[in-house]
């Protein structure tokens, strides 16, 4: 068996995110559908009731106080993660988890994936950076990268493995999509014991991330699958899908059958991707990044494309005037 497993808490976009996500798999998927369940971790099944009832879904109940629980001594809100896959294997010994957080939606058909499955193989979405990367992040945002780089150069740890080192040579995969067999649930002891060392020094919010990163590059043949799955992290995109599901999961779209459901999602996360990078907000946002990094020129190029094909706020007008006087300030 196959687990879809997400988690969605705290608030309606997020719910909507978890939704879309769902969906979207759903909507591509051509194999038999028998041998996947859908697994959603969430404060509000009622909410996702309106927009599933037409897909097996086991809704596991998360309650302030379990939460809670989750994120452990070290009260990191990530740890969660780890709790609930690990709760998954307990409900469904011997299935295959395909975990994703909210924030992301699939591209494509996600059977090809399943079937790649094989034994001592694990999937992550995809490799972000070297450690070794960390040792020059820009201060102070790369603070927490740094820390967690001194922090596995400066000891060993205790596994199930034994004593284990890491090194700047090994790297961070991206934890929003995770293909995980079930002889990962044996490790996850591990993955809590690196997760809960590696945040209080460092205060890296990827903590777990790493964990999993480690234990599975370590202890398996770890692949991509972001061929398969989009994940839009990035604030701006949230920002984005935020402003515009509300109208798209609407009491019309409640009200369609299974069929339209999922070839309207299919069509409209066929079209996100490209709408994620000529949004006006996503050009808005390249504007001040080129801005802030000194970049003038690229900045007035997005600033330009932006009062030709959008209206324009008085936020943004404000900053273009701010950096156009640092720009002339330093030409002088």
């Amino acid at each position: 068996m196959y687990l879809l497993v997400t988690q969605s808490f705290g608030k309606e976009s997020e719910y909507r995110r978890a939704v879309f996500a769902v969906l979207s798999f759903w909507a591509r998927y051509s194999g038999d559908k028998k041998v996947v369940k859908t697994v959603i971790f969430t404060d509000n099944s009622t909410f996702f009731q309106q927009y599933l009832s037409d897909i097996d879904v086991h809704y596991v109940h998360l309650t302030p106080e379990k939460m809670k629980s989750m994120r452990g001594r070290i009260d990191f809100l990530h740890r969660m993660k780890i709790a609930l896959i690990e709760e998954t294997f307990l409900l469904y010994p011997e299935a295959t988890i395909l975990y994703i957080d909210s924030d992301t939606f699939f591209i494509e058909d996600a059977t090809l994936w399943m079937k790649s499955f094989t034994p001592g193989k694990s999937f992550m979405h995809l490799l972000e950076y070297p450690f070794e990367s960390c040792r020059e992040a820009p201060l102070p945002a790369g603070q927490t990268q740094r820390a967690f780089l001194n922090l596995i150069e400066s000891k060993t740890f205790i596994t199930s493995q034994g004593v284990e080192s890491y090194t700047a040579q090994q790297a961070s995969w991206n934890a929003g999509v995770m293909g995980l067999p079930y002889q990962v649930a044996s490790w996850l002891p591990d993955v809590y014991s690196l997760t809960d060392e590696f945040y209080p020094p460092s205060k890296s919010h990827g903590s777990e991330q790493s964990a999993f990163s480690l234990i599975l590059q370590t202890r398996t043949q770890l692949e991509p699958c972001d061929q398969y799955v989009y994940h839009y992290w990035h604030r701006v995109q949230k920002e984005i899908i935020d402003s515009l599901l509300p109208t798209y999961l609407n009491k019309q779209f409640q009200s369609r059958n299974i069929e339209k459901k999922l070839y309207d999602i299919k069509k409209y996360s066929t079209s996100l991707p490209i709408l994620f990078a000529t949004h006006h907000l996503a050009i808005k946002d390249h504007a001040i990044q080129s801005f802030n990094e000194k970049k003038y020129k690229l900045g007035y190029y997005y600033s330009f494309k932006l009062l030709c094909q959008f209206s324009i706020d008085m936020a943004f007008l404000k900053d273009l005037l701010y950096h156009s006087k640092q720009f002339f300030a330093q030409s002088k």
